[in-house]
């Protein structure tokens, strides 16, 4: 047989009849408000006006930054055309200044050919003479022309001679490797030619340098401007 617990008392004392009284409690202390309802909505505006602000500060700069951009690939752009407008016309005007100076050198070729042919002692009486001058004094002076025209030569000098008083011996040979109108001067200490065909090639080469010294100048000044719209379009 299990023990039984022992019974509780009952609380005959207690008063069941009156109401309990609720504890009171103390009311909690007020809190301070940080600031006002209208300082947070001026706060608010604020903050909405500067966003406002900054946000279109930004589109415009990137407007501008979008049309700096689009201005330099304008610019670049027609510094390319300008550069290949430039390139043509200089080529064009090239071009007209080579074929005159063709045209004028072999103009210049034709018509000295054809007064060698009308007169071919002219211009060796003439440096004949010039010779003589600073020459007066030499021992002997050698003349070498084309061989048809040595006694032709002899009796055009005579009077130059004469004239300018030349004391020395003079020797005129003709010689077959030597054209009409070219001639070779000698003297003790020295000589001088006339050559028309080393002549002309001198002048066709100077021609050929001041051409190439040209396009070589264009061609650098073309890489610079390209050099140039790179770095603008960079």
């Amino acid at each position: 047989m299990s023990r039984l617990s022992k019974p509780s008392k009952f609380l005959f004392d207690k008063n069941f009849s009156e109401p309990e009284v609720p504890e009171v409690m103390a009311p909690p202390e007020p809190v301070e408000p940080m600031m006002t309802v209208a300082e947070h909505e001026r706060l608010i505006a604020a903050a909405r006006e500067e966003a406002r602000r900054q946000g279109h500060a930004e589109g415009l700069m990137e407007g501008r930054s979008g049309e700096e951009r689009r201005l330099a690939d304008q610019v670049g752009d027609l510094t390319q055309v300008a550069a290949r407008i430039l390139t043509t016309l200089d080529e064009a005007r090239e071009q007209t200044e080579k074929d005159a100076v063709t045209l004028a050198f072999l103009v210049a070729r034709r018509l000295s050919a054809h007064l060698i042919a009308r007169n071919p002692l002219g211009e060796t009486v003439a440096l004949v003479s010039e010779c003589l001058g600073p020459l007066r004094q030499a021992p002997h002076l050698v003349i070498r022309v084309a061989e048809r025209d040595v006694e032709a030569l002899k009796a055009r000098l005579d009077p130059v001679i004469r004239e300018k008083g030349f004391d020395g011996r003079l020797v005129l040979l003709g010689e077959p490797e030597i054209a009409r109108g070219d001639c070779r001067i000698e003297w003790a200490d020295g000589g001088i030619q006339r050559d028309r065909k080393a002549v002309e090639a001198q002048i066709d080469q100077s021609i050929r340098n001041y051409f190439e010294a040209k396009a070589a100048a264009r061609t650098k000044g073309r890489q610079g401007a390209e050099a140039g719209a790179r770095e603008t379009e960079a």
